[in-house]
């Protein structure tokens, strides 16, 4: 009997001859660029520069600058929006870098990062005395010194990453309020950086704790539930509230009252439930609602090229000296402030338009 089967129906009836391969099939992450982040980054450096000219002149009301101690006024909040702002994106850009380049180059790239706002920031606070040279400890070297703190526990879940920062913020409180004598004269840890405007190199560890904590209430924010930012923001604001109100009536803890000079926790817990707040705000406005359709002409191009903005400032603030007077009137100090806010506002969205984005 002659078999009609072709190869191809002897193959199919016979299943020991059929091999069968399960490959797993890579998947890339969808990349959602989110326009909040750019947004609010794009809204601190705008206020930043904004609040920096208005510091220059002496005219300004007490509300257009830092409080002189204990108390609170909205310049006092943009040092902790622009950390809060560098958190938005610090867990998604580690874990990002880590999967490619591994832990080596990316620890290496994240403390170098941070190392160089440090430098920035020293080199922009240089001043001269008859004794010599001098720095200040500015916002920068702040920031610098927080991002490196961090870099140790970003890995970790986020759980311990809220203890280790509400530790790491009480340990500190505590810290400050401790006596050292300094050539026979007995002088408190706190007193020790308060002439440098943001608690000294001390002081850095409370931002540190700030920054680390903002990660914690942030983590990777492509997956978390938005609506925690909201959770956590009121959370954060409650408890600050509060333990100025208990240093307040008690006396307790020392230096326990809000004081953006002295970095205190009931200043660190606040600012950062406020940056949280403003942020799910803008999230909701502008990724949810999406009340300008996805795009914003005025903050998005300063979000994009935040730190270079935030650098070259400085030459904006050089010129406004150069055509006002520190005594001159307030209603020009305030259009000299606008001008720069534009200037930046433009200089950033001409970048944009070149697609030139300057990263450390």
């Amino acid at each position: 009997m002659i078999n009609l089967q072709t190869p191809l129906e002897v193959i199919l009836k016979d299943e020991s001859l059929i091999e069968t391969r399960i490959e797993p099939v890579s998947i890339p992450e969808k990349k959602i660029r989110y326009l909040c982040i750019d947004v609010f980054r794009g809204l601190t450096i705008a206020a930043m520069i904004f609040v920096n000219t208005l510091a220059m002149f002496d005219k300004t009301p007490a509300w257009t600058k830092h409080a002189v101690d204990f108390g609170l006024t909205y310049v006092d909040l943009v040092a902790p929006f622009f950390i809060f702002a560098i958190a938005l994106t610090y867990k998604m850009s580690f874990s990002r870098y880590l999967k490619t380049e591994g832990a080596i180059k990316t620890y290496t790239r994240f403390i170098r990062r941070y190392g160089a706002f440090i430098g920035f920031g020293m080199l922009g606070s240089i001043y001269l005395t008859p004794e010599g040279f001098g720095f200040d400890w500015g916002v920068l070297q702040a920031i610098g010194l927080a991002g490196i703190l961090t870099v140790f526990f970003i890995q970790l879940p986020r759980i311990y990453r809220f203890i280790i920062g509400f530790v790491l913020l009480e340990v500190y409180q505590f810290t400050i309020g401790l006596s050292v004598d300094i050539e026979g004269t007995i002088i408190t840890i706190s007193d020790l950086g308060f002439n440098d405007g943001h608690g000294g190199f001390v002081g850095g560890i409370g931002y540190g704790a700030m920054m680390l904590l903002s990660t914690a209430i942030v983590d990777d924010f492509r997956k978390i539930n938005k609506w925690e930012l909201l959770i956590f923001g009121f959370t954060f604001s409650a408890l600050g509230t509060a333990l100025h109100f208990i240093w307040f009536y008690l006396g307790f803890p020392a230096y326990g009252g809000l004081s953006k000079l002295r970095v205190t926790h009931s200043y660190v817990l606040l600012s950062v439930g406020l940056a949280s707040i403003l942020f799910w705000i803008i999230w909701y406005l502008y990724d949810n609602r999406k009340i300008t359709k996805e795009k914003s002409y005025f903050l998005e191009p300063q979000g994009k090229n935040a730190f270079f903005l935030y650098i070259i400032q400085a030459a904006f603030l050089g010129l406004t000296l150069l055509y006002l007077r520190r005594d001159t009137h307030l209603a020009l100090v305030f259009l000299g402030a606008f001008i720069n806010v534009f200037l930046i506002w433009a200089l950033g969205y001409i970048m944009d338009k070149k697609k030139i984005y300057i990263i450390i």
